[in-house]
């Protein structure tokens, strides 16, 4: 995991070695040696995903890249806020290494979170509705896929309301318990904490947040909605379709693997949509814009 940028940028080395004397772990050994299982876990994973992002985004800002609106799926409003320049990059990875391990902690054991794929938002809700708060909506990620966040009595319950109802297929997800529902309101507590000692400066770009689809630059608020994002739901069908509405015509997705790339295609189906995770995408988009 982002190893051409580690070997062969020494921004990038030299972000790295930042990174691990302040969040105090072996990053390094972790994206590139594994083990798996141990890069996996939610607090390892989230700070290594966003140092693959946030060097790429320091690389495109050097060749005078730089976007017009901002989002971010998740953890990714973090990379959203460095790329908005409310957040340094070390910041940025101290707040996701705290929300990572706080996520950790308080994750239920009887919990998890099941993707719904092929019936509309409004079918899956109307289940979730009928639960008793067992389980909630958890993300939207695109027309037809969904991902619903609860108890294991609760998630075995709606299972087969949702087969009925007409979903294609249930999808268990690999994650070790109920996020973005309100079984996280202990994590999104011990976040908060370490949160607010982090420096945060109002957002000099435009960004769309994932709790409400809308527009905050204000550092209070931004604050506020990254806290909420552990307990809410997020919101990245309706984020994309704000960024359309705000103009944006074309949508880059910075980091590893395509997976936004997928979803923005089934949110706005003509849209035109790029994928950077490594040098090599980086320096073909930039050289095809002639940034």
């Amino acid at each position: 995991m982002a190893r051409d940028l580690i070997e062969r940028d020494p921004g990038s080395a030299d972000l790295l070695r930042q990174a691990e004397d302040r969040l105090d772990m072996p990053l390094g050994r972790l994206m590139l040696e594994g083990p798996e299982a141990e890069l996996q876990a939610t607090e390892n994973a989230q700070p290594a995903i966003l140092f693959h992002s946030v060097a790429l985004l320091r690389l495109m800002t050097a060749r005078r890249f730089s976007p017009s609106l901002v989002a971010g799926h998740s953890m990714g409003e973090f990379a959203g806020l460095v790329a908005a320049e409310a957040l340094d990059p070390v910041d940025a990875l101290a707040a996701v290494r705290a929300r990572g391990g706080a996520m950790s902690a308080a994750a239920p054991a009887a919990s998890g979170m099941i993707a719904v794929l092929g019936l509309p938002d409004t079918a899956v809700e109307q289940v979730c509705a009928a639960s008793g708060g067992q389980v909630v909506v958890a993300n939207y990620n695109a027309p037809g896929q969904v991902v619903i966040s609860g108890s294991e009595g609760g998630l075995s319950a709606v299972s087969p309301q949702l087969e009925a109802a007409g979903a294609k297929r249930l999808v268990r997800l690999p994650v070790s318990g109920a996020f973005h529902s309100p079984l996280m309101a202990h994590a999104a507590e011990v976040f908060a904490a370490a949160w607010e000692k982090i420096p945060l400066r109002a957002l000099g770009r435009p960004q769309v947040f994932n709790a409400d689809a809308q527009v905050h630059q204000d550092p209070g608020e931004v604050r506020r909605l990254m806290v909420g994002q552990l307990t809410g739901p997020v919101r990245w069908t309706q984020s994309i379709q704000r960024l359309q509405q705000l103009g944006a015509d074309t949508y880059i997705e910075v980091g590893p693997r395509r997976t936004l790339t997928g979803l923005v295609k089934k949110i706005l189906p003509g849209a035109v949509v790029h994928n950077v995770e490594d040098l090599t995408s980086m320096n073909a988009l930039l050289e095809t814009r002639h940034v």
